[in-house]
């Protein structure tokens, strides 16, 4: 079984062109280390998507459970719904993708190969409304700790839920225009399916990026001004000084965008590079193998991302570990 990276098939001219200068350049990466790179990339991703599928399906009944009447518990769970889509995606993505799967025919006489496709545009769009969560949440906290008395005036329940809205009906009419245009067989590149792709998914991401680093430095170094502000009030009082339920949610969505940043990080700057070098592409005859081998690494952080979030809900939140422990473990919770 040989794993393989999904990708659209580029024109003609291109692979002729690539093949031409095969012949006299040896790829960075040989053949047979980029076999064992993909076959463990194949089997790390499929083990983190049946992971994140766990994981993001208790995220959703703890915060279903917690009830959606506040802002940071609706980004959140729409959050764990969309990880949830991202780890059904890419398992379905690296079986339909691999032989013996891949050669099997749907009953229309289609590969399911084109159905792997299919689900790749799904994992894109699904990726993209990770990122632009991940940014809600980030700008949301540092609303509330720059502006503590203004932020429900702000941010309100019915504008974070339009804001989710607008971003889904967003995404699925680019994933609408992915396939509609030019319509099977997926694998065929076009002018106009890389513009839907960038509008979808390479753009909204790169921004996207930005503005979460940005968000979550200035909310850090909100964090730690609080911090230091309650270790000098408690050295005054004599006492300890407890987190207040705004700042484990701050703490929580810092943790949150700090996993996403270091998890898209990768991706994000190969983008960058394709911008700035024409020739850092996967047909590259010797920066190809590189490039492919490093986008299976960006890959596998981003399955990582969505399955690991869990862990921080779990150790920052009281209230998820009480209904958590209440669903899960049994235990009943005292209400005071």
């Amino acid at each position: 079984m040989t794993p393989e990276i999904p990708h659209m098939t580029v024109p003609l001219t291109s692979l002729t062109n690539s093949t031409e200068r095969e012949l006299s350049v040896t790829p960075i990466i040989s053949a047979h280390v980029s076999w064992i790179i993909g076959y463990v990339s194949y089997v790390l991703s499929i083990l983190l998507g049946v992971v994140g599928i766990f994981t993001n399906t208790v995220n959703i009944s703890v915060y279903w459970k917690m009830g959606l009447s506040e802002t940071t518990n609706i980004s959140f769970f729409a959050l764990s719904i969309f990880d949830l889509l991202i780890s059904l995606c890419t398992v379905m993505v690296k079986i339909t993708f691999n032989p013996p799967v891949s050669v099997m025919r749907l009953p229309s006489g289609a590969p399911i190969s084109e159905l792997g496709m299919g689900a790749n545009f799904m994992l894109y769009a699904c990726l993209t409304c990770s990122a632009w969560m991940t940014a809600v949440l980030s700008v949301e906290r540092c609303i509330c700790i720059s502006m503590p008395l203004k932020v429900k005036e702000i941010v309100t329940p019915k504008r974070t839920t339009f804001a989710i809205v607008t971003m889904v009906v967003y995404q699925l009419v680019f994933t609408s225009f992915l396939f509609l245009y030019p319509g099977p067989p997926y694998t065929v590149v076009s002018l106009r399916r890389s513009l839907y792709l960038n509008c979808s998914f390479s753009f909204p991401c790169l921004i996207l990026f930005f503005v979460v680093l940005v968000s979550t430095t200035i909310l850090v170094d909100r964090l730690k001004e609080n911090l230091e502000w309650r270790e000098k009030t408690a050295k005054r009082s004599n006492k300890t000084s407890g987190g207040s339920k705004g700042m484990k949610a701050a703490r929580s969505v810092a943790a949150i965008c700090t996993i996403f940043i270091i998890c898209f990080k990768p991706n994000t700057l190969l983008h960058v590079l394709s911008l700035v070098f024409n020739n850092f592409g996967i047909y590259d005859p010797y920066l190809g193998s590189l490039k492919r081998n490093l986008y299976r690494f960006g890959g596998l952080l981003q399955v990582l991302s969505s399955a690991v979030n869990i862990v921080v809900y779990y150790r920052i939140s009281t209230k998820y570990r009480e209904d958590f422990n209440a669903l899960f473990c049994g235990q009943r919770v005292e209400k005071s």
